[in-house]
């Protein structure tokens, strides 16, 4: 199953702590082929600043993961999750500077 997570601005200013936590935490995401895409908008949207789609077995398991995230452990963001009903993706529309496979991760 595929979990949207929405960022919604928290109660607390980010820190470059956080901020280094939270991009070694997405990177070992991309290692373990969990995260599809994610990133913040130019424009907020309603409430929301940014998202991330993962992929994964459960909502319960999109919280938990969620929960660790340092972004939203620190309360700088919370956390929306909604299960989405992916039905494709076309790879070639991708922009393929984009694309971070877990190897170049490594």
């Amino acid at each position: 199953m595929y979990a949207l997570i929405l960022f919604r601005l928290g109660s607390r200013p980010e820190t470059a702590d956080v901020a280094r936590e939270h991009e070694a935490f997405i990177d070992d995401l991309i290692r373990g082929n969990q995260i599809l895409l994610g990133g913040p908008w130019d424009c907020a949207a309603g409430p929301f600043r940014a998202a991330y789609l993962l992929r994964c077995a459960s909502l319960e398991e999109a919280r938990a993961t969620t929960s660790a995230d340092p972004i939203f452990r620190d309360r700088v963001y919370e956390a929306e999750i909604v299960e989405w009903q992916l039905v494709g993706i076309n790879p070639e529309a991708i922009d393929r500077d984009l694309v971070l496979t877990p190897q170049q991760m490594s």
